[in-house]
């Protein structure tokens, strides 16, 4: 029976029909020459312009893999879509570049030449792979067996070394271009390239040079690519000639055809109107790009802007407010979403500046406590001009506003990211506030920082008070030489230094005089602590006369202020000049009322002038009190009353 049962399976298998083997087509010679003619008029419509018709007549050619022309027919489909994705910004075309040139490379024999890596170079450029475009173009470089292939790679080579600021593979490659061999058009192509390293080095002034010949006599040039284009109005707009990036932004929105760069003129014409303070400009710019391209990033820009414009103006907030769009009715849902979403990318810095613009005028704890975690998360290699810029706008107003603890603590969080988004004058903020929080080295890294960068005599005064208030009082003298102009600030800062080395030159006092003509409390002080250190109490006193009202704060804020009221007292108590030491002590006491010491001294200087009311006022004060002082005048007080107590009898 099993026998039976396998006999049959083998019948039933034996009687099946065989498939018939796929026969590989075999082209006759018209056939060929009539793919040829079909090729040679796509790569003709290719080199028009027309390549949509390009297109149309590859795809038929594309059918077979057996076809002769195969494999250039795959190569010219790849860098049709690579143009027309450079030209529109569509990264659908760009990635279509990429599968037919990839296709064509499994698909032939011998693909990879120089036309090969450069094209796929070019292809990783328009995807913003710098790196992995860089790696091709070497390859391509090394094959370029002509002095035009040699020529075009090493601008390549130098555009995408610009794009990822390596000044050292600029400096290797920018040799080796002959203007001798270049034609007009690949010299005008080479003056952008040059102006773009400029334009990425920071050197606008310079780049302007390059750019402004390229886009008067090469103008098809840049609207075949237009992220060109935007670099020449971008660089206008960053040497703050608006008029003319203003110009450059409306041209390219009525030419260009890539969207991504429309967007983005978009959002620098309503940045420039706002510099120019029309407000309802800026703000109709910004509107028009979330509503003629809603779903895309620059949209989400665009919100964050009209968000931090609304809260700056009224009119303006309400306007959005009575919009359709929900974004606008809940704006901080918006910011935290859009800032949760786009961490660290581009939309995301942006999102952090809204979050921060908002928080540092509240009064919420949790929301700055989130503000200072975002911050610590922010990886500025990735930030950009723009973003700075907007953070710059945003944030100084209300930081300067800010309480110094708050201050200390956003500061603390990512000090990177404050060097590298604020200027000088901010930074020289963050030292002082950092000074009063107690964050000492921190101040003193700023101060370095600025020291090295600037060198000037405004840089060596603040390392040397950085130096001072760590107590390193030999070095900020020494540092204190390098000063040329020697003004107020100096002399102020070399005569605390000498207090507190024990050389208190008095000759200093003079120069105070005669350079500090501003009046202030540091200044008398500092005048009234050189008497004192040359025994002279009673002009010590007379200078720091007018100014007791204030020594409060200067007594509360400064170690030097703590050491001089103590000098002061102890030396007018020695002298026995109690209304003098009174006048000094009571606006102090009234301050600083849990103050053991300060009040002791008053009670002193009270029980030695007979002020009764005075007297019993400030023996309460320092009831609880078991410093030195406190006992000194509690015993003073005691014997005070024996006396008191005997002239009654």
């Amino acid at each position: 029976m099993l026998l039976f049962f396998f006999y049959g399976f083998a019948v039933s298998q034996e009687n099946q029909p065989v498939p018939e083997k796929k026969t590989e087509k075999v082209y006759t010679p018209e056939e060929i020459k009539q793919l040829e003619e079909d090729y040679r008029l796509a790569l003709q419509m290719y080199r028009r312009g027309s390549y949509y018709t390009a297109l149309n007549v590859l795809s038929k050619l594309v059918r077979d893999r057996n076809n002769p022309f195969y494999g250039k027919a795959l190569f010219l489909m790849a860098k049709i879509y690579l143009h027309l994705g450079r030209k529109t910004g569509l990264k659908e075309f760009i990635q279509k570049a990429m599968y037919y040139l990839n296709t064509y490379s499994y698909s032939v024999e011998n693909p990879f030449d120089w036309e090969f890596y450069y094209t796929k170079g070019n292809i990783y450029e328009n995807l913003y792979m710098y790196e992995r475009a860089l790696a091709m173009y070497k390859k391509a470089f090394s094959m370029a067996d002509t002095p035009k292939k040699q020529f075009k790679t090493v601008v390549a080579i130098l555009r995408v070394a610009a794009w990822l600021k390596r000044m050292d593979i600029i400096t290797r490659y920018i040799i080796l271009v002959n203007l001798s061999e270049l034609s007009e058009k690949e010299k005008k192509e080479f003056e952008f390239v040059k102006g773009l390293v400029e334009f990425e080095k920071g050197n606008y002034k310079e780049a302007i040079k390059y750019l402004i010949p390229v886009y008067k006599t090469y103008e098809e040039y840049l609207i075949e690519n237009p992220d060109y284009y935007l670099i020449v109005g971008e660089n206008a707009y960053r040497l703050g000639d608006y008029s003319f990036a203003k110009k450059i932004f409306k041209r390219i929105i009525s030419i260009v055809k890539d969207e991504s760069v429309i967007r983005k003129a978009l959002l620098r014409l309503g940045d420039i109107a706002l510099k120019e303070g029309d407000k309802i400009l800026a703000m109709n710019y910004y509107y028009e790009v979330v509503k003629k391209y809603p779903d895309t990033d620059e949209a989400v820009i665009a919100k964050l802007k009209l968000i931090a414009l609304g809260k700056r103006d009224r009119d303006i907030q309400i306007r959005l407010l009575t919009s359709e769009d929900k974004d606008f009715k809940d704006p901080l849902g918006f910011i935290l979403k859009a800032l949760v979403l786009n961490r660290n990318n581009y939309v995301g810095f942006f999102a952090l500046a809204d979050f921060g613009f908002m928080v540092l005028g509240s009064k919420s704890e949790k929301l700055f406590d989130k503000l200072v975690h975002e911050l610590s998360l922010v990886n500025i290699s990735r930030m950009k001009y723009e973003h700075i810029e907007y953070i710059r706008e945003l944030w100084e107003p209300e930081l300067y506003r800010l309480n110094y603890m708050r201050v200390c603590k956003l500061f603390s969080s990512n000090e990177k990211f404050f060097y590298t988004v604020f200027d000088r004058k901010m930074l020289e903020h963050f030292y002082s506030n950092l000074k009063k929080c107690g964050k000492l080295k921190m101040a003193f890294d700023i101060a370095n920082f600025l020291y090295n960068k600037w060198k000037d005599d405004r840089a060596v005064l603040l390392l040397a008070d950085a130096y001072y208030s760590l107590e390193k009082y030999k070095k900020s003298v020494e540092i204190l030489k390098k000063i040329k102009n020697k003004n107020c600030q100096y002399y102020i800062l070399l005569s605390k230094n000498y207090i507190f080395l024990k050389k208190a030159d008095i000759s200093l006092i003079d120069r105070i005089k005669n350079r500090c003509k501003k009046e202030s409390v540091e200044k008398r002080v500092v005048i009234s602590y050189l008497f004192l250190e040359n025994g002279q109490v009673e002009k010590a006193f007379k200078t720091v006369e007018p100014v007791t009202d204030k020594l409060p704060d200067y007594y509360t804020k400064t170690v030097i202020g703590k050491m001089f009221i103590r000098k002061i007292v102890y030396l007018l108590f020695e002298k026995e000049l109690y209304q003098q030491a009174l006048k000094i002590l009571i606006p102090l006491s009234e301050r600083l009322k849990k103050d053991c010491d300060i009040n002791s001294w008053v009670l002193v200087a009270a029980v030695r002038t007979d002020m009764e009311k005075l007297i019993e006022k400030y023996r309460q004060r320092i009831q609880q009190c078991n410093t030195e002082w406190s006992l000194i005048a509690k015993n003073i007080y005691e014997d005070y009353q024996v006396i008191r107590g005997l002239k009654n009898e």
